[in-house]
């Protein structure tokens, strides 16, 4: 396989590139052991094979890695390179999977005939050729397991390689993994932290909306409120120039009806006021302030009567206390006279009494 260049290719597909080179040389040395297998038994080339195909299939499960690691490149040229090289490597594959079918079907024709002849020379009781044959194989089963362990040496040395620069790959394939979990833990404390900020923010703006929301209903409280009183007024103000004033609203519903009958019965109409004249005005002027004048003048003396009749009546009343006033007094004197005069004192003694006597009554 030639070599793959790295200027371009990302770092971890390069590495990847080179495990698959390296397991594509392996595959080489194998398929190279089983067409120059000769002399060995049938386990032997079964076991080769089977090692073949196990790369076969590892450089296949690789293949398809690349590709999907192709798939996930964020460049357009990086991608287009790399499905480029992925596309010589397929081919190279393929040409190595029918050298390795052709190179097992070779090394199964040699061991086969090799039994055969060695057959053949049985049958026919060459004890040299036996012998021969006997000693060939050893010597050529000798020098082919020497080669064999030599090259499963080298297979486990490869492995352990290519089992290091994987360990490589994944300790640092951890370390990214743990730079973002890092990354990821800061950013969700962030977020925790700008939840925490929406939640207080959330909280407040709930406590100003309950306060809006109890201004509003105070606010539809006192509209209301203004609303009845305003109906109440315009009411009122109805009633005082509507009601007081003798206009019912039946009048008001039989008004179009009248309209209506005085447009088709002209009988029914009033007729036009003309306005009076400037004499009519002054004297309707006139009378109105000469029967004004009337008026108050009557009322002036009924107001003058009534005040001489309340004089009057006080001073009766005045007279009247006073002669109730002045007969008390002659009672309370005939009182205290009859009293003087039927006791036995002195004349001193008895005038005394009689002063204490209306002093007292008076008090």
């Amino acid at each position: 396989m030639p070599p793959i260049q790295s200027t371009v290719v990302p770092r971890h597909i390069q590495m990847q590139m080179d495990a698959l080179r390296k397991q594509y040389h392996g595959l080489d040395s194998l398929i190279s052991r089983l067409k120059t297998l000769t002399g060995s038994p049938l386990s032997v080339q079964q076991e080769i094979a089977r090692s073949a195909r196990d790369e076969s299939k590892a450089i296949e499960s690789k293949i398809e890695d690349l590709r999907l690691l192709a798939d996930e490149q964020d460049r357009e040229s990086d991608r287009a390179l790399v499905v480029a090289m992925l596309e010589k490597i397929e081919t190279q594959f393929k040409q190595q999977q029918r050298a390795l079918r052709q190179a097992i079907l070779s090394s199964k024709q040699t061991i086969d005939r090799e039994v055969k002849s060695e057959r053949e020379l049985l049958l026919n009781g060459s004890k040299s050729a036996i012998e021969l044959s006997e000693i060939r194989r050893r010597g050529a089963g000798q020098g082919n397991d020497a080669e064999y362990m030599l090259n499963t040496s080298k297979e486990h040395n490869e492995s352990l390689s290519r089992t290091l620069k994987l360990m490589q790959q994944e300790v640092e394939r951890t370390a990214h993994s743990a730079k973002v979990i890092d990354e990821s833990s800061k950013t969700l404390k962030a977020t925790v932290g700008e939840y925490h900020a929406y939640d207080e923010v959330l909280k407040r703006g709930k406590t100003l909306i309950t306060k809006l929301n109890q201004a509003d209903w105070t606010d539809r409280l006192l509209i209301g409120f203004g609303l009845l009183v305003f109906s109440l007024v315009v009411m009122y103000i109805l009633k005082k120039r509507i009601a007081d004033r003798g206009i019912s609203l039946i009048g008001y519903l039989i008004m179009p009806i009248r309209w209506f009958l005085s447009f088709l019965i002209p009988s029914l109409r009033a007729a036009p006021i003309t306005p009076p004249s400037p004499e009519a005005v002054s004297e309707m002027a006139g009378v109105v302030v000469e029967r004004a004048a009337a008026a108050g003048t009557s009322v002036i003396n009924a107001a003058v009567d009534q005040i001489q009749i309340s004089a009057r009546m006080a001073k009766a009343a005045e007279a009247a206390a006073a002669a109730a006033a002045a007969a008390a007094l002659a009672s309370q004197r005939n009182t205290a006279l009859t009293a003087a005069s039927s006791q036995p004192t002195s004349t001193v003694q008895g005038i005394f009494g009689i002063l204490d006597k209306i002093v007292g009554d008076g008090v």
